[in-house]
């Protein structure tokens, strides 16, 4: 039973970001990573304040998901790093509904290439959710400033 994996419809989504650059939603908010209309559109997080923060983005699609691939492209220099991709099977990205993937499945490289991430060895019960999070511990950025130009999520609508 084949199917063709498709990028995942968001026409109905929640997209969230724990920071954008001089809060300044309309040129880089969280949707703009997701707007494939655009490609000069980006989300560009903030300047981390301490050595202890991490940046979140966070896309709750409001319908169970199964997620083969990520895709990202980030602005060379501005790249998150240490990424952990968290799931939750709840329209909700609080930590006691999240589970961790595996965290070497996602290791970005400092680049402008649009850069694809197979997640298809994680446990299908961990890829199907109905949010899904990216936690950056670091960036490639001195101020710790990530930018992504486009994000897109492959894989299937779950009926």
């Amino acid at each position: 039973n084949s199917h063709c994996m498709n990028t995942v419809s968001l026409d109905d989504y929640l997209h969230r970001s724990s920071s954008v650059l001089n809060r300044n939603s309309k040129l880089y908010g969280a949707m703009n990573a997701l707007d494939q209309s655009d490609a000069s559109s980006c989300w560009n997080s903030d300047a981390t304040n301490d050595d202890d923060s991490s940046i979140y983005y966070s896309v709750l699609f409001g319908r169970h998901v199964l997620i083969d691939e990520i895709r990202i492209q980030f602005q060379g220099g501005f790249v998150g790093e240490e990424c952990t991709v968290y799931t939750s099977n709840e329209d909700s990205t609080s930590k006691k509904e999240m589970v961790a993937l595996d965290e070497e499945l996602i290791e970005p490289e400092d680049t402008n290439i649009l850069q694809c991430f197979d997640l298809s060895s994680e446990e299908i019960e961990k890829r199907t959710c109905r949010a899904v999070q990216f936690k950056f511990d670091s960036s490639t950025d001195f101020y710790g400033r990530i930018t992504i130009y486009r994000m897109e999520i492959w894989g299937y609508e779950k009926k």
